[in-house]
């Protein structure tokens, strides 16, 4: 076993290659943010999501500001949170970039809906839950959007799909 590579300065040189590698040992859940309507829709994938009360219903989201989907978000004033299950790895491929399409094209080969927000919502999903924005914080490179919840479609017994060391699994 090697020794652990550390770093406490935060402005040391290696530090965020450190913080990547850590970061990747985070199995988290994978999800696909939507926003927009028509050509302007947009969508990326992304496990920075976390529930945050329940009274009322809130999630955060971290969005690159870099991105499309930010600017798509920023402007609906709303977003979906699309859980995604174990069966729907090609979608968090193709909203994470990796299967050439680009913009309103990563849509094309799945079968959406809409629910109170009019953000697009991947049907059959593990679960949708459809955000209108309450709340925006810039941090960095991200933007934290807080989310209200407006309403909430889940399906039973499906395995999630979920991020481990640079690859998917089921559980």
């Amino acid at each position: 076993m090697r020794d652990p590579e550390v770093h406490e300065d935060p402005s040391s040189a290696g530090i965020a290659d450190t913080f990547k590698s850590a970061m990747r040992l985070f199995a988290s859940g994978v999800t696909v943010i939507t926003a927009g309507e028509g050509s302007g829709r947009r969508g990326v994938t992304a496990s920075a999501v976390c529930s945050v009360t329940m009274d009322p219903p809130t999630l955060l989201v971290c969005v690159n500001r870099a991105g499309e989907s930010y600017e798509a978000i920023r402007e609906a004033g709303s977003f979906c949170v699309n859980l995604l299950g174990g069966e729907d790895e090609e979608a968090a491929l193709c909203f994470a970039g990796q299967t050439g399409r680009r913009g309103v094209e990563q849509f094309t080969p799945f079968s959406w809906a809409t629910l109170k927000t009019g953000a697009p919502v991947l049907e059959g999903a593990l679960a949708n839950l459809d955000c209108e924005i309450s709340d925006r914080i810039d941090k960095g490179t991200h933007a934290v959007f807080f989310g209200t919840v407006r309403k909430v479609r889940v399906r039973e017994g499906v395995p999630a799909l979920v991020h481990f060391n640079r690859s998917f699994t089921s559980v």
